[in-house]
């Protein structure tokens, strides 16, 4: 049962080469790293002065503003239509539901290749982070990068913040990607709900917008609760377990009605 459900696991993997997924992932998580190279590159006289106190750990932080608040929802949304709506694109849906596969096989399978292109995505990103700081010193020397240790741990301990914080978005857009066939459908709904929650962002009860958790894990908020943070991990988790049985229960009505 394991060794066919990694079979078809690995058959999901392959899916994926005929798709934009892999692309997007480098590009996503390269993108805001580049970003900050060429600017720390042109204009040594404002940031060598900037960096000064803490290098690493002031460039961690540049480059994590942009991706919480924003790149990071965007890149979900896209990647997780690119994966769940491959059988759509192709016409080939119901050949999979017509194979001999479990409802769980199909399900979790998908599910497994979505999160692992997420988690490529965060790890690039890191990798990104380190070797465009190792750049900008060894374009412009005055930077202190080299001397200065890289703060790993820290670098580990917010992406795991990060990846639970947007643990929900996840589940809804894996949902919203099974049940609708046209790859814009979803895709509208995930950058609409994301621009409502900017609009709303200072509401009391931001914490129960699943959209708003990458700004609100990282981001302080005055205004809100001391416990934000904490209220914020703990109901993306749930959002993500809601939406998976919402998802798994669509895919076995969906099957049953053909």
């Amino acid at each position: 049962m394991a060794a066919k459900f990694l079979s078809n696991t690995s058959g999901e993997f392959l899916k994926t080469k005929r798709t934009a997924a892999f692309w997007l992932t480098l590009l996503g998580a390269a993108f805001v790293p580049i970003i900050n190279f060429i600017k720390c590159v042109a204009r040594p006289d404002v940031f060598v002065p900037r960096y000064k106190a803490n290098v690493w750990n002031i460039f961690i932080n540049e480059n994590w503003e942009v991706a919480s608040a924003f790149l990071l929802v965007v890149y979900i949304i896209l990647v997780t239509g690119l994966v769940i709506q491959i059988e759509y694109r192709n016409n080939t849906w119901k050949q999979v539901y017509a194979s001999p596969r479990t409802y769980a096989d199909i399900f979790f399978s998908k599910l497994i290749v979505m999160l692992v292109m997420i988690l490529l995505c965060f790890i690039l990103f890191n990798v990104f982070i380190i070797l465009s700081g190792l750049a900008i010193n060894l374009a412009r020397p005055n930077y202190n990068f080299y001397s200065t240790p890289i703060p790993l741990m820290k670098m580990l301990l917010l992406s795991g913040r990060m990846f639970i914080a947007i643990s929900g978005i996840i589940g809804i857009q894996y949902f919203l990607s099974l049940r609708f066939r046209n790859f814009i459908v979803p895709m509208a709904m995930g950058l609409g709900l994301l621009i409502a929650g900017f609009i709303i962002r200072q509401w009391e009860h931001i914490d129960y917008y699943p959209y708003m958790y990458g700004i609100l894990a990282y981001f302080k908020n005055p205004g809100l609760p001391q416990d934000t943070l904490q209220k914020v991990l703990i109901h993306s988790v749930l959002w993500f377990g809601l939406f998976l049985g919402l998802g798994f229960g669509y895919s076995v009505w969906r099957r049953e009605r053909g």
